[in-house]
């Protein structure tokens, strides 16, 4: 759904070169010089700085590849989802998560919802908070349901509640008859953590920069939080999430969840999100209050 100016702008820009670029569209390079010549025209602006290694983008070009990028992307959007409805009378509801809450609280708030939408099919991706706002924005997902410790440029909160993190261990570990305790006092003690990028890594990295007495034992790093949960269940280990993604657990007595008095880790909430230029189908409309009121049942029993 392209232009052919702006499909063929776009192979120069993968490839840097217009000879490289004509070779992966099957046309002449005479074809390609035309048609960034007629951009170039049109937005009164040079696009390419035409260099012997190659070609490089203007600032007016990469604002325009940007742009380019983000129509190629809403136009295969828009042809699955027509490709779906034609196939299947269905469309693809896509959702960025990280994966506790992709685990724990997405798959009850699908299936009440295909109860009522049986054609709707799903896709999930897993993924960081700034991932999803970036996804968001680049409109390969239509909503994100993330952890977040600040509001991101070009996204609306649908949805928020506050979510602070605790210290998550072993009914039977050391500090488990705590009824609050500091972050220092969790050093001595192995701590299993996910890889950098959540918002939970960048409290703790923030809150230990800070910190000028010894270091923490962080003895697992991992960006399963799957694997991270296993660890700290077995009794190796003290973890810090939220209670909302392991209610679970909590409620079966297998883990316990302290609350932290240092105040940084009581500011994190969990967002669902859209991006503040989406239009969302009326399928994905319907979706939100099935999720909204799921996550809030699970906040109630958190």
């Amino acid at each position: 759904m392209l232009s052919t100016a702006h499909r063929y702008f776009l192979e120069v820009v993968r490839t840097g070169s217009i000879k490289e670029a004509a070779l992966r569209l099957h046309v002449a390079p005479s074809a390609i010089s035309r048609q960034i010549a007629k951009l170039e025209d049109n937005t009164g602006a040079l696009l390419f700085h035409r260099r012997p290694h190659g070609m490089v983008l203007t600032r007016p070009g990469e604002l325009l590849a940007d742009h380019t990028r983000r129509m190629s992307l809403e136009s295969e959007r828009v042809l699955r989802d027509i490709h779906s409805l034609g196939e299947r009378g269905a469309t693809t509801i896509r959702i960025g998560s990280n994966e506790a809450v992709a685990r724990n609280l997405l798959p009850k708030a699908i299936c009440l919802y295909r109860d009522h939408h049986a054609d709707v099919a799903f896709q999930v991706q897993v993924a960081s908070p700034l991932v999803i706002a970036q996804r968001l924005r680049d409109k390969i997902i239509d909503i994100g349901i993330a952890f977040n410790l600040a509001a991101h440029e070009g996204i609306d909160v649908r949805y928020e509640r506050a979510s602070p993190v605790r210290a998550i261990m072993a009914p039977h570990h050391p500090l488990s008859s705590r009824k609050r305790l500091s972050l220092a006092t969790l050093k001595g003690h192995p701590i299993a953590l996910t890889d950098s990028g959540t918002t939970v890594r960048l409290l703790f990295d923030s809150w230990q920069a800070a910190d000028d007495e010894s270091a923490f034992d962080v003895a697992f790093s991992s960006n399963s939080s799957s694997m991270i949960r296993s660890i700290v269940e077995a009794g190796h280990a003290v973890t810090l999430a939220g209670a909302i993604t392991l209610n679970d657990a909590l409620a079966a007595g297998s883990l316990v969840a302290i609350p932290i008095a240092d105040a940084a880790f009581g500011t994190r909430t969990l967002q669902v999100q859209t991006a503040t230029d989406a239009r969302l189908s009326a399928l994905s409309e319907a979706f939100l209050p099935v999720l909204i009121a799921e996550l809030e049942r699970r906040q109630a029993a958190a």
